[in-house]
């Protein structure tokens, strides 16, 4: 099909294109932004261009690689590769649209779906109407209009009109930077993993905290799935991981604290410095995988005793999420395989209650409130290869 290469990538987005005009320009401008970064980290040159609800990426180096790029960036909710054409009327439209379609459904069930931008002389249905029966004269076998093996897609604005027959999804939501900073504390399991995705795709900036207890391969998962999300859908917004030796706090923690409360008193112990570290660097919340009921330390009356009298809001993302959906967006971000590989481990020789009592809980956490905690170690996870921090981790 020479002289038919697609030209353009059409890429949408939804929920920015109902905000105020304000909000929509600033949200616009973060989106161009994490694209370009997207387009150059997939080695791809092009031109981005934003016009009436539509970003487009002209003659992109590579159109696969443009696809992909934009598919990975928040706030887009799908793309295509497109074949730009400019027309005179209806019947330059139809004859151009018919050369481009011609040889793509001969011989298949077909359906045409038009959608018009601007003031023209006929309607997106007359587009549909001439399009399809000259297809059908050039060889496509019939029109259906509800289960079509091929849809002939015409998209005119002005005077010129787009024609593509796909549409990859994104993953939709906002750009990230459109909301504030979120401190995500973070072990790298498939939990705190999607409830980071899930607060990026909601515009969150994010920055991720990991307590490490002691056993070098929770660290080392961690920081793989980190640098994974750091590298592929952080696109607009540079991740900082920090890792905390609370190695010192789990022993201390099992030397004083009563056995069913160890585990809560650990968790709650977390949250408090993890709001001092927030604070420092100007998260405005934090953030944890925690599902309602999924384990004894995540019943409602176990996370009333754990995040009690935070000054900080704690997200939790995946509050109203079961095991099996979460693993499932695990899959479609990508971490699967690293999130399997990691062995959630609390440090602590004991089974936590799940219905522990708001002053028996003060009393066993007040044994260690004042536990010195070593400062984090920073890393900035796309400034430096995978190996150039797992070696400077000794991992």
């Amino acid at each position: 099909m020479a002289g038919f290469d697609f030209n353009v990538v059409l890429v949408r987005y939804s929920e920015i294109g109902i905000k105020g005009l304000r909000t929509r320009r600033r949200m616009e401008g973060l989106l161009v932004k994490a694209l370009r970064e997207a387009l150059s980290y997939h080695g791809v040159e092009g031109v981005i261009d934003v016009s009436d609800g539509r970003v487009f990426i002209w003659e992109p180096s590579s159109v696969e690689g443009a696809v992909k790029a934009s598919t990975r960036v928040f706030g887009v909710k799908s793309a295509s590769p497109a074949y730009s054409i400019d027309f005179t009327d209806i019947n330059d439209l139809i004859r151009r649209a018919e050369e481009f379609f011609a040889e793509r459904v001969k011989g298949r069930v077909f359906r045409v779906r038009a959608r018009r931008v601007g003031v023209h002389q006929f309607t997106s249905k007359d587009v549909e109407k001439l399009l399809g029966s000259r297809l059908l004269e050039a060889g496509a076998l019939r029109v259906d209009l509800e289960n079509a093996e091929y849809t002939a897609y015409v998209e005119v604005r002005g005077g010129r009109a787009y024609l593509f027959d796909t549409i990859v999804d994104g993953p939709g939501g906002l750009p990230v930077g459109s909301e504030g900073l979120v401190l995500v504390l973070f072990s790298g399991g498939f939990d705190s993993t999607v409830a980071t995705w899930r607060l990026m795709r909601r515009g969150c900036g994010v920055h991720l905290v990991h307590y490490d207890l002691g056993f070098p391969e929770p660290v080392r998962v961690a920081v793989e799935v980190a640098k994974y999300i750091a590298d592929n859908w952080s696109f607009g917004h540079k991740v900082k991981m920090y890792i905390v030796n609370f190695r010192g706090v789990a022993r201390i923690v099992n030397g004083l604290v009563s056995p069913p409360y160890r585990t809560l008193v650990m968790r709650r112990l977390m949250l408090s410095h993890a709001e001092t570290l927030a604070e420092k660097i100007g998260a405005e919340a934090l953030a944890t995988g925690e599902s309602i009921g999924q384990t004894a330390s995540q019943t409602i009356r176990s996370i009333h005793l754990i995040g009690g009298g935070m000054k900080l809001p704690v997200l939790r993302p995946l509050s109203g999420s079961d095991k099996d959906e979460i693993v499932k967006e695990a899959m479609r971000i990508g971490t699967y395989e690293f999130n399997k590989r990691q062995v959630e481990v609390c440090g602590l020789a004991a089974t936590p209650t799940p219905r522990g009592g708001v002053d028996r809980f003060k009393e066993e956490y007040d044994k260690v409130v004042d536990v010195v905690v070593p400062e984090p170690l920073e890393i900035d996870l796309k400034s430096r290869s995978l190996n150039e921090i797992l070696e400077s981790l000794k991992l």
